[in-house]
């Protein structure tokens, strides 16, 4: 067994690990034809079958959106936005076609698409009651006997199966929820009787009745044994009355996509606004969604009245003026019931969505695992919930569990972050041979569906391979350079630690040692011998250089000094310096390669360290001690922080240039409960000085990658004027405006100050600083004070500010002229 063997095996040791996994039922989306009453009736028909049906959005495939969509000031957005956005913001597993034809677009997501009856043709096989996709209701069934009828439960439960009428069908099945006459033989045959379940006509008069808490109905069982989770904000709480013409498919559908977000939502068609059932449950719903906050109860969430787009707001004002809510004598807020919403939440436009607190819920069922691991692989069964039928797999998923990683001392950098479209490369990456149509990127990351209850063995996915076959699913051939592979390296030596070469008088004594020059760049040729210092010299100069400790027994059980003994030649009379493993009873002079025998020359050794491995290269090991602090700057700035990175790479692509950075990463970060992701790319420096070749290779990764954030870092603490100038240009041109309130290129300046300082932004900087940029939260914030700081440019929002003060100016000038 080598020295270096026995070194990984310690590594491997000192890793440990979990993940996380969750299940939650497989999403759906429906696409159908516009106002298409038959084909918004059967998606809703079809998710009162499926677990978690409830919250699958039906999208209209408009090919021009209606003049509904159109408020002043804002024009209606285009039809495609509208619908990619939607797909975005539901991330649905399965896309089930309704509609006639599919555009283009959509089938270019890459998302399976399937018809309708897809999802129940096992029943015609008479084999089994388990869809073919997905988990049915007649597991849920199941479920609920044993829960409330096999025994006389203290608070009984009604299964209840109305018979909508046909006034208002539509409307009465998207909120109470209507199953498909191909389910109801099933159902007679087998449920009817043990769960006594009740098939009324159902009226307006009985709405109350059906309604009851203790009811359950096809739209609650859809919901069954669902648990919501949401970091995003919600604005007051979320619950939502939504005040609709149930004669409008449009306002039906927009109903079902309110409640499809995960949030209390009840509808109120303005047809039936004055029956008096209907509005003792609005007031019930006001009162019960009036909640305190627990740390001020002055303050309280409140219901928004939410107009769909073909009522008015007066109708919607006038009925609100209706409602009559006693207050309690001991309420200590002065805060209404609800609030009123002339608009729709813009589910699909990511800033809105974000800002408006439109993000849907993440939907899971009750069934969790976390597997701990101390290898780079992990051994697991698909979970499903606990009523679903066992063993009863068609070949296609039954639901989906969402794989959560956290790793701690690994050697290598491991994948945090998935890029959102992913092509076959990165399925491969994620997925390994053999199961390639079982996994998916979700919003929350890794995802593996339920097809089968085989146990399997997979590999954790690195961020190297990850990010680089996402490259190669965009058309690039990327691999390591030489310094990637040695920044690698020193990774792998420091275990996953390189925080440790936050140490400049480290970094110093290293590239000493190595034959560099301190604290400048200087070439190959530049490079003298490399130096040994005795043991007792090292440990003086490491004393207290970090935070106050000696890193010196660190450095050795990880194998950055190699420790041996100067012995002076008897023929030439000079020193030379031989490693434990080269001593031995003849020693050979490297200088006049002469031998001669260690006793009697070696009497009273003078113990000295010589750097070792990837730590003996000089330059500051090619820049790799940078690049190491670059990323280990991003990726601590917080618990929240994700990241996968990758070091010093170039990349080529047919009828391109090549591309080339010393750093590049995907990540994202969650602030505030809002979550926000991206790219990096970053040039790097240790004492060098930015030329206009770095320039330009940053200049065409702008070009290629609009959105990613460009890093300028290097360990010195100021830059020339000239760096400043060719990096100003850059930050510039990056700070036009791209989507969502990010710039398209946003600039990262790091100096020594941010990369060897132990404490974070802004506590890294002076004094003055720190209270200037006291409100610095997350990466891009940082972007925007360092370009401050260093390049001396305004603050982002001052310079839209000016901006936009400028353009109303010259509107104004115009009015004024043409006057």
């Amino acid at each position: 067994m080598t020295l270096d063997t026995c070194y990984t095996q310690t590594i491997r040791k000192n890793m440990f690990g979990t993940v996380d996994v969750k299940t939650r039922p497989l999403r759906f989306a429906y696409l159908v034809d516009p106002n298409s009453t038959v084909q918004v009736r059967e998606a809703i028909r079809l998710s009162s079958t499926l677990w978690g049906g409830a919250y699958f959005p039906i999208i209209p495939l408009y090919t021009r959106m209606p003049a509904t969509w159109r408020g002043n000031p804002l024009k209606a957005p285009a039809a495609k936005i509208v619908i990619l956005g939607y797909l975005e913001a539901f991330d649905p597993d399965v896309l089930v076609q309704f509609a006639r034809e599919v555009p283009s677009f959509v089938t270019d997501t890459g998302i399976k698409i399937i018809k309708p009856e897809e999802v129940w043709s096992v029943l015609d096989e008479g084999k089994t009651l388990s869809p073919h996709y997905g988990i049915g209701i007649f597991e849920i069934l199941n479920d609920v006997f044993e829960k409330y009828f096999r025994y006389t439960p203290r608070y009984p439960v009604r299964v209840v199966l109305p018979k909508i009428p046909q006034t208002l069908s539509l409307f009465w099945a998207s909120w109470i929820g209507e199953l498909p006459a191909k389910i109801a033989p099933h159902l007679e045959r087998d449920f009817f009787k043990p769960l006594e379940i009740e098939n009324p006509k159902f009226t307006v008069e009985t709405l109350r009745d059906t309604l009851a808490d203790n009811v359950l109905l096809p739209m609650r069982l859809a919901q069954y044994g669902l648990v919501h989770r949401s970091s995003r904000w919600r604005s007051r709480g979320g619950a939502a009355i939504y005040y609709l013409d149930s004669t409008k498919v449009e306002d039906i559908v927009d109903f079902w996509n309110l409640r499809a977000l995960g949030g209390p939502v009840i509808p109120m068609p303005k047809q039936l606004q004055a029956d008096p059932q209907l509005k003792e449950i609005v007031v019930t719903f006001l009162k019960r969604h009036r909640r305190p906050w627990p740390h001020d109860p002055k303050v309280c969430d409140f219901t928004h009245f939410i107009r769909a787009r073909n009522c008015t707001m007066e109708e919607m004002e006038a009925y609100a003026r209706t409602l009559k809510i006693e207050r309690s004598p001991n309420d200590p807020s002065n805060d209404p019931f609800f609030g009123l919403q002339h608009w729709y939440p813009r589910v699909w436009d990511e800033w809105a969505r974000e800002k408006g607190g439109a993000v849907p819920d993440d939907i899971y069922g009750d069934v969790e695992e976390s597997i701990e691991v101390k290898e780079l692989e992990v051994r697991f069964k698909a979970l499903l919930p606990k009523f679903a039928y066992e063993h009863s797999y068609h070949g296609a998923p039954r639901c989906a569990n969402e794989i959560g990683l956290r790793f701690y001392g690994a050697d290598q950098y491991l994948a945090e972050v998935f890029p959102k479209a992913s092509g076959n490369n990165l399925t491969r990456a994620i997925s390994g041979i053999g199961s390639f149509r079982e996994w998916r990127i979700d919003r929350n990351g890794l995802v593996k569906f339920a097809v089968h209850d085989f146990s399997e063995t997979r590999n954790i996915p690195t961020a190297e391979n990850v990010f680089f076959a996402w490259l190669t699913d965009h058309g690039w051939k990327p691999q390591l350079s030489p310094p990637g592979l040695l920044a690698k390296e020193i990774y792998r030596r420091l275990q996953g630690n390189p925080a440790i070469l936050k140490n400049e008088t480290l970094l110093g004594l290293l590239e000493r040692m190595n034959g560099g020059k301190v604290k400048k760049e200087v070439g190959a040729a530049d490079v003298e011998q490399e130096r040994e210092l005795s043991v007792g010299e090292v440990k003086r100069r490491l004393e207290g250089s970090s935070e106050g400790n000696n890193p010196h027994d660190y450095l050795i059980s990880r194998g950055v000094f190699k420790l041996g003994v100067r012995v002076q030649c008897p023929h030439c009379l000079r020193n030379s310096w031989y490693s434990l493993d080269a001593l031995n009873d003849s020693l050979t002079c490297p200088k006049c390669l002469n031998s001669y025998m260690a006793i009697g020359n070696v009497s009273a050794p003078d113990w000295s360290y010589k750097t070792a491995g990837p730590f003996s290269i000089p330059r500051y090991a090619e820049g790799a001690y940078t690049v190491l602090l670059t990323l280990e700057f991003i990726g601590g700035q917080a618990s929240t922080m994700r990241t996968t990175p990758v070091m010093s790479f170039k990349a080529e692509s047919p009828g391109k240039k090549d591309i080339e950075a010393d750093v590049a990463m995907l990540w994202q970060e969650s602030i505030f409960g809002e979550q926000i992701d991206g790219l990096l790319f970053g040039e790097c420096k240790t004492y060098g000085v930015f030329e206009e070749k770095d320039f330009a290779r940053m200049r065409y990764l702008a070009e290629m990658f609009p959105g990613a954030i460009l890093a300028f870092s290097t360990l010195r603490k100021e830059f020339t004027p000239k760096e400043i100038a060719g990096i100003t240009r850059i930050a510039r041109t990056g700070r036009k405006y791209w989507k969502a309130e990010r710039t398209v290129n946003p600039v990262l300046v790091l100096t020594g100050a941010e990369l060897l300082s132990w404490a974070g932004p802004p506590h890294c900087w002076r004094l003055l600083l720190q209270e200037k940029f006291s409100r610095v939260n997350c990466l891009l914030d940082i972007c925007d004070a360092t370009q401050q700081i260093y390049l001396g440019l305004p603050s982002w929002q001052t310079e839209r500010h000016e901006k936009w003060e400028k353009r109303r100016q010259r509107r104004q000038a115009r009015k004024q002229r043409s006057a």
